[in-house]
């Protein structure tokens, strides 16, 4: 959640080794739990396929809490020049904002937490009434950022650190002794109570109605102990679980039109396996799986557990200025964990490289009229500026972008980071398109540049090429963009895969949950051995999970023969266990990663039983998939 240890040591590495280690570290862990390194060939040629489509995004934001508790307290000019600069259309145009319910601290430990830290509770003591005055700045803010944003696209999030102190167990928001959990086991109704009762006067009396409510943060981790700098609070998952519970019964019993989120949890890897440790009955209650992403690197684990639910990333911050490893943490989590919006911790901040903005929070008597912005400011705007709200993440093939659509405007937005030391050329294909009749333009920041708009790149026959400088974050906007009616995959949903020729559906054998049981061709009878998830590895490849059995569609022994046969088998990310769809005449060709080879029903058998081979391709009808989703 905040500066903690490991970020501290970053401090003290400094800038230039703190770059070697970043760059280190990557080439070790990669992106979505593979290996692999960010190393790019000089020139190479990045294929968008608006047939190959994701999640469709929500959004860009940043949390209020700290920041927003001192500038929503300076003169109307300089508050309202933070929100501009962060939530106005010539800014960021951030549109999701994450309120913090601040538990108020107990008034004998005024000097616990640091100055910018303390968020005002809205019930001083069990038996007090709730004071809505409180917490003014904070809720300025909030009401100036909708105020400049459109209703369409506005997202407010209520989110608690801690419970009210008096609901703890150590009398201190701040965290219970030996870092041990804090809420008191009779405090649960209470608490759940707190969240619901803020969040509907939010909604009844200052129009403000938050989508989704979140009761804990880092839930998990030791970071919350008694005399901390902040709130915290510790609640394990069988706990979360039961926060859940009274959550949901209490927004019910108010009538409340909000969802539940968590477990908001620090790491990757902690919030997929706290999601897969929750019972079906509180998965079901929550209606978007939040992470931060301060460590862990599963991010395709943390989609498979989330099951097709809305992910957020809804928690980052590091103290690289520059915003590179911001821009390519940003791009692993949408290409790999599928998230639908992104939400940086803290806009502004004091100095040390974690504000976009930066300013002096936690002097009392500090000008907040004098404000730095910061190279990080400029690379965020080569995201949130031009990938909006209701356009589709599409396939790119190339780890260093994304590619966004924006079907209702016919425009294709594509960002591309270069975080290697030498330059990189590349040509973007775009023939997968059925039209290209406008313009392209281009914006970058880099070391010399911010938000610089770039003058030499020309469309020619839906291609264009663009040399990306070391260090660099470009964005492209190419207009008159048709997508056709191509085939297209939502990589949440199962789909049967029927084939052009025999029209059966590729199948394992007797729903056998075995390595090497044998893949078939048979006649659609709803099986769940009859149903596939296409999950993204990387360069435009998938894994084809079985949904019946958990494995995936693999070239048995690593084949790369023609007649090969393709079995489902245990994920070993292989690349025999890898395809990549290829569009033909409205069906998908299914080519091996490994082999280059194709998925075909050997000898365009049409009878149930045929085997499933992979072959030369041949244009084969046998060859050809057609895609039937089935959720």
């Amino acid at each position: 959640m905040r500066k903690r240890k490991g970020m501290k040591l970053m401090k003290r590495i400094g800038i230039g080794m703190l770059c070697t280690v970043m760059m280190a570290i990557t080439v070790m862990s990669g992106a979505g739990g593979m290996t692999g390194s960010r190393v790019q060939a000089a020139a190479y040629t990045a294929v968008v396929n608006p047939g190959i489509q994701h999640q469709t995004w929500e959004g860009w934001g940043t949390t209020l809490a700290w920041w927003a508790n001192r500038v929503g307290g300076a003169s109307e000019q300089v508050r309202n020049k933070y929100a501009d600069l962060l939530f106005g259309g010539n800014g960021l145009g951030l549109n999701i904002v994450r309120y913090n319910i601040g538990g108020g601290e107990n008034p004998s430990y005024p000097d616990h937490m640091e100055l910018r830290a303390r968020i005002p509770g809205y019930k001083a003591s069990a038996a007090a009434a709730y004071d809505w005055s409180q917490d003014a700045n904070q809720r300025w803010m909030l009401n100036a950022a909708k105020s400049r944003i459109s209703q369409s696209e506005f997202i407010a999030e209520g989110f608690a650190n801690s419970p009210p102190w008096w609901m703890t167990k150590s009398g201190s928001v701040t965290g219970n002794h030996d870092a041990a959990e804090n809420l008191r086991e009779d405090m649960y109704d209470d608490f759940a109570d707190y969240l619901t009762t803020v969040a509907g006067h939010f909604r009844s009396s200052w129009g403000i109605t938050f989508r989704t409510l979140s009761a804990f943060n880092e839930p998990s981790s030791a970071y919350w102990y008694f005399g901390n700098r902040q709130e915290g609070n510790v609640m394990f998952p069988a706990n979360q679980e039961i926060i859940i519970e009274h959550l949901h019964r209490s927004l019910q019993a108010k009538g409340l039109p909000i969802g539940i989120s968590g477990p908001e949890e620090t790491s990757i890897d902690l919030t997929r396996n706290t999601i897969n440790s929750y019972s079906q009955a509180t998965k079901d209650r929550i209606v978007q799986f939040n992470s931060h992403t301060y460590s862990g690197k599963d991010r395709v684990g943390l989609n498979q557990a989330a099951a097709g639910k809305r992910i957020w990333n809804s928690e980052h911050g590091d103290g690289e200025a520059s915003g590179m490893t911001m821009s390519r943490n940003i791009l692993w989590d949408i290409k790999y964990m599928k998230n639908s919006a992104w939400v940086y911790w803290q806009a502004v901040e004091p100095s040390g490289g974690w504000g976009m903005i930066e300013t002096d929070l936690n002097n009392a008597g500090a000008d907040l009229g004098q404000y730095t912005i910061k190279k990080k400011y400029y690379a965020m705007a080569q995201w949130s500026k031009f990938i909006r709200p209701g356009y589709k993440i599409i396939d790119i093939g190339d780890g260093n972008s994304i590619a966004a659509y924006d079907s209702a405007g016919s425009k294709l937005v594509i960002v591309t980071i270069n975080d290697s030391s030498s330059a990189n050329t590349v040509t973007y294909d775009l023939s997968h398109f059925t039209a290209v009749t406008g313009t392209v333009s281009g914006f970058r920041t880099s070391g010399t540049e911010n938000l610089a708009p770039l003058s030499n790149v020309t469309l020619s026959n839906k291609r264009f090429t663009q040399t990306q400088p070391a260090g660099s974050i470009s964005t492209f906007v190419i207009t008159g963009v048709s997508a056709g009616n191509g085939v297209v995959i939502d990589t949440s949903a199962y789909y049967k895969l029927k084939n052009r020729s025999s029209g059966k559906v590729m199948d394992v054998s007797e729903g056998a949950l075995a390595d090497s049981a044998n893949v078939i061709q048979w006649t659609d009878n709803g099986g769940t051995n009859q149903h596939w998830q296409f999950v993204p590895t990387s360069e435009g490849h998938y894994k084809l999970v079985n949904r019946n059995s958990g494995k995936v569609l693999d070239v048995y022994g690593r084949s790369t023969d023609s007649g090969g046969d393709i079995v489902q088998y245990t994920d070993n990310g292989g690349t025999n266990q890898q395809w990549k769809p290829v569009v033909v005449e409205g069906y998908l060709k299914l080519v091996n990663r490994n082999s280059g080879k194709v998925a075909e029903v050997s000898g365009a058998s049409s009878a149930n039983g045929g085997d499933v081979i992979q072959y030369t391709d041949n244009g084969g009808t046998n060859q050809h998939w057609q895609l039937i989703k089935v959720n």
